[in-house]
């Protein structure tokens, strides 16, 4: 295995947390000062170089000023989740509690952040290795076994050397003495069940450490049953129960409304970017623009939550509403909106503008919701969130979609929009020259009439009568009398036809309906 450099480690994921966690590992390993470390007896065998779990919570509690056995012992137990220490009879296991369990500080060359790098090859030569031993005592899992015959297949074109390394580090494990041996085999074990852990269990790798703080919390089962049964009867209460045949009518009726805005389903107005040089589709498409497009407001007829979502929509249906002096539940719908978006930092002095301006008793454009409603926000605006107005914004755009949005589609404003929106004319193509404006077309728009004047040409150069070979020649400009001649008795009255010839694609120019 490649040990990591200290230059290295600080450019890896959260080296400063290993950091700090190495700190208090190696004040725990001082000689003097640090967790006593002696051989421990277990039933009948003696275990070297072991402590307690009653040592290390004692060690972190006088140490640490932790005055909380609760917190010693999750702290213990985060140190033991990321491998600096380890139980010596049951691997894996890293709930430390206060008895007399056994563990064993990992060795600095094991430690994750020295060995961050470590590959599939150092892997199968673990493995290899414990497959060479008795099996009883070192014999693989379920998981490694799986992941040894993956490993074979991966390298199969080095597995020679896997195998060679596996046997040349089992001959030099064979001539040291067993109490090294027991040492080096836990700490080496240990060591792959962090970085390999199994299926059911998370890795340290993946998960950020933030959120392993809360991991060995403690949680009550009484305020856990009481989360989950409000959860629950959430759900139940705003459960819609529709049939099947209705949810398939409202989902074709959905996509044929929004068939037209779809570029990939339908038509992309005015021409596709994708396919042609014309980037007039970003322009009309920016958030605000002075003149939308027909398709555009014709989109915010469909429901509130369409206009809303459109700033150059809202901008207009704030003109409507100063013009029809009810813009007080607008406003508070996008003051509740800016809070969603702002910082943390801002986000209470937003929360009591919002409440004087909107919700205070004789404010300047108060809301119309009810006292439930309003006293929630009261209780929260000591430590708001984003979702403090969440009910009365729920309420407010209720409200909306009754009075000021219906009013807004049958004013005359709405009505001049739409009237004087532009509807741009697709341009010509340019690098993808055989993409054609009529692209979409119907089997009733056939070629046919491009092949009309070929039809008619090709009929006019078949000459139909042996004289008119013989006339071709016998005189040098029968050619062209006989090919005159044919055309004008084929072509028929209703045609128009042309004596003058530019060569030999002049008969395809010439005739004309």
């Amino acid at each position: 295995m490649e040990v990591t450099t200290n230059s290295q480690r600080k450019g890896l994921p959260r080296s400063l947390q290993f950091q700090r966690m190495e700190r208090i590992v190696k004040a725990m390993q001082h000689p003097t000062a640090g967790v006593p470390v002696r051989s421990q007896k277990l039933f009948l065998t003696t275990v070297p170089n072991a402590f307690t779990g009653n040592d290390i919570t004692e060690w972190i509690m006088q140490k640490l000023n932790v005055k909380d056995s609760a917190e010693a012992l999750h702290l213990a137990s985060l140190l033991c989740y990321y491998g600096y220490f380890f139980h010596v009879t049951t691997n894996g296991a890293v709930q430390i509690k206060e008895d007399n369990e056994l563990f064993r500080f990992q060795a600095p060359y094991f430690w994750v952040s020295t060995n961050w790098t470590t590959g599939n090859t150092e892997y199968a030569i673990y493995l290899m290795k414990r497959t060479l031993r008795n099996r009883q005592r070192h014999g693989l899992e379920e998981h490694e076994i799986r992941a040894i015959e993956d490993l074979k297949k991966k390298l199969l074109h080095q597995w020679d050397f896997v195998t060679m390394q596996a046997e040349a580090q089992f001959r030099v494990l064979k001539d040291r003495k067993k109490t090294d041996k027991t040492i080096i085999d836990s700490q080496e074990r240990a060591f792959w069940r962090v970085m390999r852990p199994s299926p059911d269990e998370t890795s340290v790798l993946e998960m950020d450490i933030r959120n392993d703080l809360y991991t060995f919390r403690p949680i009550r089962r009484d305020e856990a049953l009481k989360r989950r049964l409000e959860y629950l009867q959430q759900a139940l209460t705003n459960r819609v129960r529709t049939k099947s045949s209705q949810t398939h009518q409202s989902l074709c009726a959905f996509s044929e409304l929004f068939s037209d805005y779809d570029p990939f389903l339908g038509h992309c107005a005015p021409s596709n970017p994708w396919l042609t040089s014309d980037t007039d589709r970003w322009n009309l498409m920016l958030p605000l623009v002075e003149n939308p497009t027909q398709l555009r407001v014709r989109r915010w007829s469909f429901n509130c939550k369409e206009l809303l979502s459109d700033p150059t929509g809202v901008r207009e249906f704030m003109k409507f509403c100063k013009a029809d002096f009810s813009t007080e539940s607008l406003n508070f719908y996008l003051h509740v909106q800016e809070i969603r978006n702002c910082p943390l930092s801002q986000i209470k002095q937003k929360a009591e503008v919002v409440y004087r301006e909107h919700l205070a008793p004789n404010a300047l454009q108060e809301v119309n919701i009810n006292d439930t409603i309003r006293t929630k926000i009261i209780k929260q605006l000591e430590n708001p969130s984003r979702e403090i107005f969440f009910e009365a914004e729920k309420h407010i755009i209720e409200l909306m979609k009754k009075n000021s949005y219906p009013r807004f589609m049958q004013s005359e404003n709405y009505r001049n929009l739409l009237q004087n929106a532009p509807n741009p004319v697709p341009k010509k193509t340019g690098i993808f020259h055989f993409v054609k404006d009529n692209y979409f077309r119907t089997s009733s728009s056939s070629s046919e009439d491009e092949y009309d004047s070929d039809d008619s040409n090709h009929k006019g150069e078949n000459p139909t009568t042996p004289a008119a070979n013989t006339a071709n020649k016998n005189q040098p400009g029968g050619a062209l009398v006989a090919t005159t001649v044919n055309v004008a008795t084929t072509a028929g009255p209703g045609n128009i036809v042309s004596n003058q010839s530019t060569g030999s694609d002049g008969n395809k120019n010439n005739v004309r309906k």
